[in-house]
């Protein structure tokens, strides 16, 4: 596998690590489970880290020398994927090391895996996890060298894997790929991890009372939506009845969110200005960036998880959140259409009016019983999503391709 820009192992919730990270990591160890090794390339982002680390037994991380060891904003990436590409065809000849299939994670990945396949001659496996152009289909600014690299690594690989159904129609429509070629292999979700209730004390250290709790986790950057869920809580605070709401934001500034902001601190202190600005002082909380552990603690705490994304490829928080007991209110975009089941699990808010989603974050905290309806089926529907299963998935994929079938047979691809 090959992830340029985000190792498996880096810390969640900090600059760009997301959801990408913690995919590549959990199928790793999945594939270990079932015996199939697993070498992991990233590049080097800090000189003290080990140049190999296991991921899982059977599954190596390995940090190649391109550019700083440091971290880097990803458009400066761009530079050094020519010497990460050497570096990774001469660590493979180093070892004598012969792999059955490549998959590359993110556009970045794809540029040096479709020439890493033209070495070694192998299948090669393409993941985006985010799109140029539906970014920009979604108000965000153009991304033209992107886009036409993503169109030319949609054309080249021999298959590839969407993380939801919209991905795979946004791969269709906007990259006219062949949908015969793309696999929809949902990530998956920790039960046990996230299905454990809120220690009793964390409420007391937040200082949040009896108020109810509004939490929402992510990148801080435009994409995520925070600017817009800002002005739908200083909304719903002025309907009677919710002046005790307080907003709950997790997550760090990424390298887009401090680029974008224009603000001496960061994206963050663009949003606690705007914030305040709101007259929100006292009822929003920026947390930073939170641990696994703390993150599955503040969505069992919370009365109800927002998403408000401009566009989403899948829409882990959401699945987070549900595997919590925790109804959620999202945006109706991308991923986020499939993950929340809307009326059952959480509510799905069309359009970008803070007052509409003002009034969903209001349907579901003024009504308790309604609140632990959406609860209990947010989390039945949480578990219909596993690693397992999406490893499964994988491998049905991987499978197909290696194994390439006569001309003219039917393809038997269980993700057809």
């Amino acid at each position: 596998m090959v992830t340029v820009h985000a190792s498996p192992l880096g810390r969640l919730g900090h600059g760009e690590n997301g959801g990408m990270n913690l995919a590549v990591r959990r199928f790793c160890e999945e594939l270990a489970a079932r015996g199939i090794p697993s070498d992991v390339f990233t590049r080097r982002d800090d000189p003290r880290a080990p140049a190999e680390e296991l991921i899982a037994p059977g599954s190596r991380l390995v940090r190649l020398e391109a550019g700083p060891p440091r971290v880097v904003p990803k458009h400066e990436v761009v530079a050094h994927l020519p010497s990460f590409t050497s570096a990774l065809l001469a660590h493979a000849e180093s070892e004598r090391r012969r792999y059955r299939l490549l998959h590359s994670h993110y556009w970045l990945s794809g540029w040096v895996a479709s020439r890493a396949r033209q070495r070694w001659d192998v299948p090669w496996v393409q993941s985006f996890h985010t799109l140029a152009r539906l970014k920009e289909a979604a108000g965000l600014p153009p991304e033209l060298q992107r886009a036409q690299a993503e169109e030319v690594l949609a054309r080249g690989a021999d298959r590839l894997v969407a993380m939801s159904a919209a991905e795979e129609r946004a791969l269709v429509e906007l990259y006219d790929v062949d949908p015969d070629r793309v696999c929809v292999v949902p990530p998956g979700v920790d039960a046990e991890q996230f299905g454990r209730p809120a220690p009793a004390a964390l409420r007391a250290e937040l200082g949040l009372g009896g108020r109810r709790v509004v939490f929402a986790v992510g990148r801080l950057e435009r994409l995520k939506g925070f600017d817009l869920l800002l002005e739908a809580v200083a909304r719903l605070r002025l309907r009677p009845g919710f002046d005790d709401v307080v907003l709950l934001c997790a997550g760090a500034d990424s390298g887009d969110g401090s680029s974008q902001a224009a603000h001496p601190d960061g994206e963050r202190g663009r949003l606690e200005s705007r914030a305040w600005e709101l007259g929100l002082a006292g009822a929003v909380r920026f947390l930073g960036a939170v641990d696994g552990e703390r993150l599955a603690a503040l969505y069992a705490l919370a009365d109800v998880c927002a998403v408000p994304s401009m566009t989403e490829t899948f829409g882990l928080v959401a699945l987070e959140a549900q595997a919590a007991g925790t109804p959620v209110v999202a945006s109706a975009v991308g991923g986020l259409v499939d993950t929340v089941a809307d009326g059952q699990s959480g509510r799905l808010v069309d359009g970008r009016d803070p007052d509409d989603f003002a009034t969903a974050l209001a349907e579901v905290l003024g009504d308790e019983g309604l609140r632990r309806r959406l609860g209990e089926a947010a989390r039945e529907r949480a578990a219909g999503f596993t690693w397992s299963l999406a490893a499964e998935r994988l491998l049905h994929l991987y499978d197909c391709v290696e194994e390439a079938l006569p001309e003219g047979a039917l393809e038997t691809c269980a993700c057809l």
